[in-house]
């Protein structure tokens, strides 16, 4: 990290001991929900859900503002952060056993969220109202979408390896970390696009080097950086029972080989907060936010747990004949699929600040389920191609297709 340049780490899921850079905090919500890909609708697959319990079927920036509570740590954000993989309280990650069902991987969920921005003025800009900002992943080496996403095969001792994709055929004895870099070079002018990417990029020498010297995307903004630490070795004495043993692990969306993992995120900063944070916040470089409480310039909670209630009623937790919304583990060749039902659309939505095993109530039936009987035969987008047995064509039923993260293949 150049000394120029100021962490605010402000969330941090305790485990292995990591609780001397901020605070316990608390999975939102999982569930299967994509207000930026498929909004009002029910998701593709399965999210872990951080901040503002004004999460939903739909959100922006006012609505996430007004949120009665928010898991991040620092008060003033209501932003929401989602990605398809977690464990524990968020376990949208699944191993597939040996007879094709799945068990959601347990443990205990450990993530950082870090924002980095440059210490000189007038550099950094915050991030406007209702801008959307979405990672999506190919597999050419030389794109920096490819290069923003990594993972780390954690050792107790000694060197931990990165890897491009879930490692295959190795051991990683205190679990697996992935790690992902958002853009952070803005048009200036367009909060989304149609692919929820075009709209932002990357900085100019890498995903987490350079600066913003495209001339179409010229505004900097604060780049985000998430870490999800993965207790993947629970299993490491059960590998012999998975479909897979050399890579036993699936993420929500069907995909075991990492290619697929993305993050989203919706700006639901207070207004004029996150400004402050930029100009004021660069008391301390190693992300420690307490010097930037006592100047005043946001609230900082360390034992608040907000949690919002289901909108999807379908059960993702535990062992499951399915991954939910019926996806269908593949690789190397990938379908965005559909499933041909849809669960019930549960409604209001209950915000509260406690525990998550305490029973507390939920919504009623607000949208029944549906069916879709239309099918279609997938021809499958590839991520790479060349030697290698070929992938089965599926024959799937949809009602629609969702953002295929695979393009530049």
């Amino acid at each position: 990290m150049a000394s120029s340049e100021t962490i605010l780490l402000f969330v941090l899921l305790q485990i292995l001991g990591l609780t001397q850079l901020c605070v316990v905090n608390n999975i939102l919500t999982t569930q299967r929900l994509d207000p930026i890909v498929t909004p009002g609708e029910v998701s593709t697959h399965v999210h872990s859900v951080l901040g503002g319990s004004g999460f939903g079927l739909n959100v922006n920036t006012s609505i996430l503002q007004e949120s009665e509570c928010t898991s991040i740590p620092i008060q003033e954000d209501k932003s929401n952060y989602w990605f398809p993989a977690s464990s524990s309280l968020a376990r949208s990650a699944y191993r597939q056993k040996n007879d094709g069902s799945f068990a959601s991987v347990s443990g205990n969920a450990v993530m950082l969220v870090y924002y980095l921005f440059s210490d000189s003025a007038n550099v950094t800009t915050p991030f406007p109202n209702n801008v959307r900002d979405t990672t999506l992943r190919t597999l050419n080496a030389s794109s920096f979408a490819q290069q923003a996403v990594t993972f780390l095969c954690l050792q107790f001792s000694g060197t931990s390896n990165r890897y491009n994709e879930l490692p295959v055929g190795v051991s990683c004895p205190a679990g697996i970390r992935s790690q992902i870099n958002f853009p952070s070079c803005w048009d200036g002018k367009n909060i989304d696009s149609e692919d929820h990417k075009s709209h932002v990029a990357f900085l100019s020498t890498g995903p987490d080097n350079g600066t913003c010297d495209d001339p179409r995307y010229p505004v900097t903004l604060p780049r985000i950086f998430m870490e999800v630490y993965w207790i993947s070795q629970d299993f490491e004495d059960q590998r012999d029972q998975a479909l897979t043993p050399s890579q036993p692990f699936v993420f929500a969306n069907g995909d075991p080989t990492g290619y697929g993992y993305h993050a989203d995120f919706v700006n639901g900063w207070e207004d004029g907060v996150l400004q402050k944070a930029i100009s004021g916040c660069n008391c301390n470089p190693y992300g420690d936010p307490s010097c930037c409480v006592d100047a005043g310039i946001f609230t900082f909670n360390q034992t608040r747990q907000c949690f919002i209630s289901n909108t999807v009623d379908e059960p993702v937790l535990g062992n499951l004949s399915t991954l939910p919304g019926a996806n269908p583990v593949q690789a190397p060749c990938f379908e965005s699929y559909i499933a041909t039902s849809t669960p019930v659309i549960l409604a209001p939505v209950y915000t509260y600040v406690a525990s998550a095993s305490i029973q507390l109530p939920s919504g009623t039936l607000a949208t029944s389920a549906t069916v879709t009987l239309a099918t279609q035969t997938a021809v499958g987008t590839c991520i790479w191609k060349g030697a290698g047995s070929p992938s089965k064509r599926l024959k799937i039923t949809y009602k629609g297709i969702e953002d295929l993260q695979y393009q530049d293949c």
